[in-house]
């Protein structure tokens, strides 16, 4: 008992204490904790790529597209941000948190934008701050493209060249991203960085022209058991014909075909007549243009709109299991004929014809070959060279005479005049030099370069 009055009674002693501010403390409520007052109001700062920014006159932060953008709040925030006009503004890698907004820029068009972000106080959502950021055109070159690989398939490619970004996006709708760079070695031209290149030298590159891109990326190999990647040439428009009529042309087309059992090529002069409605081909073993083809070999296809505005399919009139889809993409001024995809048989394929043109020049460029490799070209009407560089560091060179086609014709495809089993075709036009392998051992190569 005696025990229990003591203990009563300095509990009542410590909460006197507590309650005058005794003890000799000074006074300041002695044991209740002092909270925080948060901010009266919501403030921020700027960081563009790491340093302190500041306002212009108008109260607007001026940011370059590629610039990356850190806001930071005076208070735990919950954001919100609007492009305007809308969707100008887009963002890339954005991170938030309660402490912290950022963002790389990127502008879709070609004209100033503005990009308002908004910080709103979580403990009072009454309190916000809007931090505007001026945001300048956006690079030109900025575009997606549509891509016509030859492993056989099409793509979507947008390349931005204020982030020096690439998204590449195939028919099913995966996304692969990634950053690219200016090609050390040529003064125009960029290499793609990509997780599937492990090889000492990145043979990912390209090149651009009016509406054009022109190089190579590790696709996948359709025709693969497991999925394997490997360096293949493309070649990709965002200027493709929608007109039926504007398909018309004559073409030195080149092309291959891939299964799980190998490779091939096809060869094949071809024009597109009747205001775009129909394609005709030649089915002879010598190369040889329709205009000259033996009645019982011409064949003849229709042509109608496809799965998408610039796509056209085409259907041969005597063997409809025999079809396909065509683009026609405008390339320096000139069409060119392309094709990516599976044939009825089952073989993935890959077509390009250049226009036909009586001129044959001397030209220089940058190709890259279906052997993964990559290299300056220079050919005229006699010569053909193509010194490379393999994924492995080592280089080697393909050389060759060049002739017309044996017979009369106005096709401008020339061989090779190489002795041997394995023979080679070249064409050329509107910027562009294709080499394709004959059928036998140099079936299935193919070489796509960009002239300087």
């Amino acid at each position: 008992m005696k025990l229990w009055s003591a203990v009563a009674a300095w509990a009542m002693l410590t909460m006197g204490l507590v309650g005058c501010g005794g003890g000799g403390g000074g006074g300041g409520g002695g044991m209740l904790p002092i909270l925080p007052t948060a901010p009266a109001s919501m403030s921020t700062t700027v960081k563009v790529n790491g340093a302190t920014a500041a306002a212009d006159a108008n109260g607007q932060f001026p940011v370059k597209p590629g610039d990356t953008v850190e806001v930071a709040p005076n208070q735990d925030a919950n954001w919100s941000s609007a492009s305007a006009p809308a969707d100008a503004v887009t963002l890339r890698n954005p991170d938030t948190t309660s402490t912290k907004w950022s963002a790389q820029i990127v502008n879709t068009t070609t004209d100033a934008a503005t990009f308002t972000v908004t910080a709103r106080a979580t403990a009072n959502a009454s309190l916000a701050k809007d931090t505007v950021l001026k945001v300048a055109a956006g690079n030109a070159r900025n575009a997606s493209y549509r891509v016509f690989s030859t492993n056989g398939s099409q793509l979507t490619l947008a390349l931005n060249f204020d982030t020096m970004s690439y998204t590449l996006t195939d028919g099913a709708g995966a996304v692969v991203t990634d950053a690219f760079v200016t090609d050390p070695q040529v003064s125009d031209g960029y290499v793609f960085k990509s997780s599937r290149i492990s090889t000492p030298v990145n043979n990912a590159r390209f090149r651009l022209a009016a509406n054009t891109v022109v190089g190579a990326f590790p696709f996948a190999v359709l025709t693969a058991a497991t999925p394997t990647f490997a360096v293949q040439p493309f070649i990709a428009s965002n200027a493709l014909v929608t007109s039926q009529a504007a398909l018309a042309g004559t073409y030195n087309r080149l092309g291959i075909n891939l299964n799980s059992s190998g490779r091939d090529s096809n060869i094949r002069g071809i024009e597109v007549t009747a205001g775009g409605a129909q394609v005709l081909m030649c089915n002879e073993v010598a190369i040889t243009p329709p205009v000259n083809c033996p009645p019982a070999s011409l064949m003849t296809y229709t042509v109608s709109p496809g799965t998408s505005p610039s796509s056209w399919r085409i259907v041969n009139v005597a063997n409809p299991n025999d079809s396909g889809a065509f683009s026609v993409a405008t390339i320096n001024g000139q069409n060119v004929y392309l094709s990516a995809g599976s044939s009825p048989n089952g073989d993935v394929v890959f077509r390009v014809g250049t226009p036909q043109v009586a001129a044959w020049p001397l030209t220089t460029g940058i190709a890259s070959d279906t052997d993964g490799t990559w290299g300056p070209i220079a050919l005229d009407t006699t010569q053909f060279g193509y010194n490379f560089v393999r994924a492995d560091a080592s280089s080697g060179s393909l050389a060759f005479g060049l002739q017309p086609i044996g017979q009369p014709t106005t096709l401008n495809i020339r061989a090779d005049t190489t002795a041997g089993p394995g023979h080679w075709f070249a064409v050329q036009g509107a910027g562009l030099t294709a080499v394709v392998g004959a059928r036998g051992p140099n079936g299935g190569y193919m070489l796509i370069g960009l002239a300087k």
